[in-house]
């Protein structure tokens, strides 16, 4: 079989992107790598050419068939261009992901229908690796991705689905929905905020958390003097995605995530931070327990199996997938995203600066990654209000921690 006769059936996490992809969302994130040098267009090029070498499902078009979409593997070439597009726009290539470059930042950005969070680190560690490679001639072996291209392109969830797993449907309480004016034409905002990880892990150990929890409970305590007393009423739920590679044994770079919602309501003023903190941990502790795991991912899965859901024509899916989706957006709040640690071999530490990473959303996204003793917070938004961010930002300084903080600039504000 040709490469490009190759198809894959769509992972069961990306079948919700196609129908709930927007012009406002359009379900990208991009990684940035930093670098200290300014970037070799004909290096990168070669450095894109030979990663996609051990990742050929990269080299995936969106298809549409008649009762679900698919990938399907082609010929085509991913050509490096110079950024032009403000992040997280929709992709100008066939293929469902681009690589772009300014001065010294190389940038990857990544439909969600191909792949998650941990699969494109995986995926932009090796880019980052090959190009210094070349750029500096690097005597360097170090194989960062031992896994085949038949575990890279697996699908997990069917691998690892349990028929047997009791479905317990929970109904959920709507949950504080963002307000506020946009940037004209949604124009997506970038705020980031950068400091020390071994810093910011030690505050987290101060008051008995994770980092993740930390920065959850800090954004649900930056919103509390915004939301008047009515607001307070409903719920904040903040939407996070649990790497599912963390529980099950898997190489794949497609989606494999499911996702937690940790639920907060304020009951009094002048909330402290350690009862905030305390209830985090709970439902952090509830949502990433063996149970909560399999129970959401049978609830992922099971419909897609029942044998009269697959018969029906996808233009119906679309359309009862796009409701369902709504109905789901009514329960969250906003969303926090940790990929977690990049990792370079040690003879690429001294060209690279900082790794970031942003999400395109309909509401309010944080994302989280750090690199060395670096981690940096970026906050993606349409709205031209900012109280949470820096809200948050301003309770990070109060523990003394340095931060750094720069924005995208945006022209057009009504």
């Amino acid at each position: 079989m040709n490469r490009h006769d190759k198809w894959y059936k769509l992972d069961n996490a990306a079948k919700i992107f196609p129908p709930t992809t927007t012009t406002y969302d359009p379900k990208i994130f991009r990684f940035s790598c930093l670098l200290k040098d300014e970037v070799n267009q004909e290096n990168l090029q070669k450095a894109v050419n030979l990663t996609l070498e051990d990742f050929p499902i990269f080299k995936s078009i969106l298809k549409k068939g008649l009762f679900w979409y698919y990938l399907e593997e082609t010929n085509a070439n991913s050509y490096v261009k110079e950024e032009k597009n403000s992040p997280c726009e929709k992709l100008d290539t066939p293929l469902l992901f681009e690589v772009t470059y300014f001065e010294n930042k190389i940038n990857l950005e990544v439909y969600h229908v191909l792949s998650d969070g941990a699969g494109c680190v995986t995926f932009f560690e090796n880019l980052i690796y090959n190009y210094l490679k070349i750029e500096h001639n690097l005597k360097d072996n170090t194989i960062l991705t031992k896994s085949s291209s038949y575990e890279k392109e697996t699908d997990s969830f069917s691998q690892y689905y349990n028929p047997q797993n009791k479905i317990k449907i929970e109904k959920k309480e709507n949950a504080y929905q963002l307000k506020g004016k946009w940037y004209q034409d949604g124009k997506l905002r970038i705020i980031t905020g950068s400091t020390s990880t071994q810093k910011l892990k030690d505050l987290a150990h101060n008051y008995n958390t994770t980092i993740t929890g930390l920065l959850i409970s800090l954004v649900i305590k930056s919103m509390e003097d915004i939301l008047s007393m009515r607001e307070k009423r409903k719920p904040i739920s903040i939407t996070v995605p649990i790497d599912l590679r963390k529980y099950f044994k898997s190489e794949t770079v497609r989606n494999f995530f499911n996702v937690t919602n940790v639920n907060y309501k304020f009951m009094k003023n002048n909330t402290p931070l350690e009862e905030i903190i305390t209830e985090v941990n709970q439902e952090l502790k509830n949502g990433l327990s063996k149970h909560a795991i399999n129970t959401n991912m049978s609830k992922m899965i099971w419909l897609e199996n029942f044998f009269l859901i697959r018969l029906i024509p996808l233009f119906i899916k679309n359309k009862v997938m796009k409701y369902t989706y709504k109905l789901t957006r009514k329960k969250q709040t906003l969303g926090l995203s940790n990929v977690g640690i990049i990792h370079l071999p040690e003879s690429c530490k001294s060209y690279v600066d900082k790794f970031l990473i942003m999400n395109s959303t309909d509401s309010l996204e944080a994302c989280i990654i750090s690199y060395e003793d670096e981690i940096c917070i970026s906050f993606s938004s349409h709205f031209i209000s900012s109280e949470i961010e820096k809200n948050f930002f301003r309770l990070l300084k109060n523990y003394n921690l340095e931060i750094t903080i720069y924005n995208n600039e945006i022209d057009g504000v009504d």
